[in-house]
């Protein structure tokens, strides 16, 4: 069977990435022949395709000059930078994100783009930065300007003293930072250029996205289009799951909801984090997966928030997006559905089972509540008495919970809505 054509999505194999691209630019154009097309296709590329043609389509339809920056973190990503030919795991990433940018933007007058990757400590040697500085010089790509494509590495920001926030200032090593602070290093590398985008004119919108090629970044037009479109959006946050038009890749081919989530073995582990992040953090309860790898913010209004980041874990996510509700209001951050691929290769993620690393970060959520949230709007009735409950919530009782809670489950179709009394917890554990 022709591997366009495959149920799934080989995020290894050029011809398929290639065949999203090809796909799109038919049903871009509309018509007879984009109805045919998709047929030809495997629900997957073609699920992909359609996003990246609306994403043009909505770029399209927005007043320039419009600049788009690219930014994203990379440790152990050597693999993944290769072709196929050359490694198991390879996605030959960086040469597809250009492409798929190029693709993007090609005709859009006063449409451009660039890409600012940051080196987080890669520990392969050559290291990430390394290599892709040698893809960078082997393809011609520019190092400033449009297409311009730029290589920083944090162990060399953090040795000169960057003014960045007060808490980078304090790293002293990259074994401090787990992804968050080469992101924040490359995100005021973006914004710090502000003025020198389209002649200081236009709309800059800075995102930042994983390595490797689970989000398409030809959808990068549907995160702009809110934030340029008016309305006083200052940060689209693409949605894997959880909202009507998101879509996630698995092995066997797309998945919406009420699967998207109600199929997977850990969801009552996800609808918990998110009853407690919705009751603790309420700004962010619309803001269902905060943590996708996919995420555009306004240049300037992103700017006077990075000095106020301290996170530079797996909170850092939500550390910004709660920094943002609180200068903006919470209806200037938008949910954008998109679709996303898992890619569990060469990736480390948390068992199905309830453990430690599953109770942290529900941790984490309240230290977040802590630190930012309390000291402004602390929290009252049903909320405060679950905070109450969080804080005495060892291991034995978290598990206790999640399992108790599953044989619960029996298929509520609410997902996210869903909601548990404190009162029914506190029974559950003292049974």
């Amino acid at each position: 069977m022709d591997n366009a054509a495959a149920p799934g999505r080989d995020l290894t194999d050029p011809d398929q990435n290639q065949a999203v691209l090809d796909l799109a630019s038919v049903l871009a154009e509309g018509g007879l022949a984009a109805e045919r097309a998709a047929d030809s296709y495997g629900p997957a590329v073609a699920a992909e395709a359609a996003a990246a043609a609306r994403s043009r389509q909505r770029l399209a339809e927005l007043t320039g000059p419009i600049h788009l920056t690219v930014v994203w973190a990379m440790y152990g990503e050597t693999g993944r930078m290769a072709s196929r030919a050359e490694h198991p795991h390879g996605e030959d990433f960086v040469r597809t994100k250009v492409r798929q940018l190029d693709w993007l933007t090609r005709g859009l007058p006063g449409v451009t783009w660039n890409i600012i990757a940051c080196d987080d400590g890669c520990p392969d040697r050559p290291s990430s930065a390394d290599v892709m500085m040698q893809i960078v010089a082997a393809e011609g790509y520019p190092k400033e300007g449009h297409r311009g494509v730029t290589v920083i590495r944090l162990a060399e920001v953090i040795a000169n003293g960057t003014s960045i926030s007060p808490a980078f200032g304090r790293l002293t090593s990259t074994d401090q930072s787990r992804k968050g602070g080469s992101i924040l290093a490359a995100l005021a590398a973006a914004v710090g250029g502000d003025t020198a985008h389209a002649d200081g004119a236009g709309r800059h919108v800075v995102s930042y996205t994983d390595a490797d090629l689970s989000a398409n970044l030809a959808q990068l037009g549907s995160l702009a289009a809110p934030i340029v479109g008016g309305g006083n959006v200052v940060a689209a946050l693409g949605q894997r799951y959880g909202i009507d038009g998101a879509v996630l890749i698995r092995a066997d081919g797309p998945s919406a909801e009420p699967h998207s989530t109600g199929d997977k073995p850990d969801k009552i582990i996800i609808l918990f984090r998110h009853f407690v992040r919705a009751l603790l953090i309420p700004s962010l309860a619309h803001v269902l997966d905060t943590q996708a790898g996919f995420k555009a913010f306004d240049g300037p209004a992103l700017r006077p928030v990075i000095p106020e980041m301290t996170s530079f874990n797996e909170t850092f996510d939500v550390e910004l997006l709660i920094h943002l509700a609180q200068r903006y209001g919470p209806r200037a951050l938008a949910v954008v559905p998109i679709v996303f691929t898992e890619d569990f290769a060469a990736t480390n993620f948390p068992s199905v089972d309830p453990g430690q690393r599953h109770l942290a970060m529900v941790q984490q959520v309240v230290a977040l509540y802590d630190r930012l949230v309390a000291p402004v709007a602390p929290v009252t009735g049903e909320a405060a008495d679950l905070l109450a409950l969080l804080r005495t919530l060892d291991l034995d009782g978290y598990v206790t919970l999640i399992e108790e809670l599953r044989a619960e489950d029996d298929g509520d179709p609410t997902l996210f809505d869903r909601r548990w009394s404190v009162q029914h917890l506190r029974d559950i554990l003292h049974r």
